[in-house]
């Protein structure tokens, strides 16, 4: 059996399955930026691989789901910023307008 997860928050609920894989413990979202790694540092954290055997095959499972999660999570945060820029925008214009309106 895969493990699952689900994400609620308000009225979103997110469920994320990891699949049948492949999977690897070498996590896409787990590993240090490609800004880091193109100057030269090195991964010291980096996890082994996942052995053949029942805790192996969740441990790698698992890093699937939570590379699942992370992304979900991202494209929420930069959705939820792209939303608070245009509100600010919106209100600055909005903002403008009724100045303008009140010098008429």
């Amino acid at each position: 059996m895969l493990p699952t997860a689900t994400y609620t928050s308000g009225d979103i609920t997110q469920s994320f399955h990891p699949g049948k894989g492949p999977h690897t413990t070498n996590g896409s979202t787990t590993q240090i930026s490609d800004i880091v790694l193109n100057a030269g540092g090195q991964d010291r954290d980096k996890p082994s691989a996942a052995n053949d055997t029942p805790m192996g095959n969740l441990r790698a499972s698992l890093t699937t789901l939570q590379d699942q999660i992370n992304v979900f999570l991202t494209e929420r945060m930069r959705a939820e910023k792209a939303n608070d820029r245009d509100d600010i925008e919106r209100k600055v214009l909005d903002e403008g307008a009724e100045e303008e309106s009140d010098s008429e």
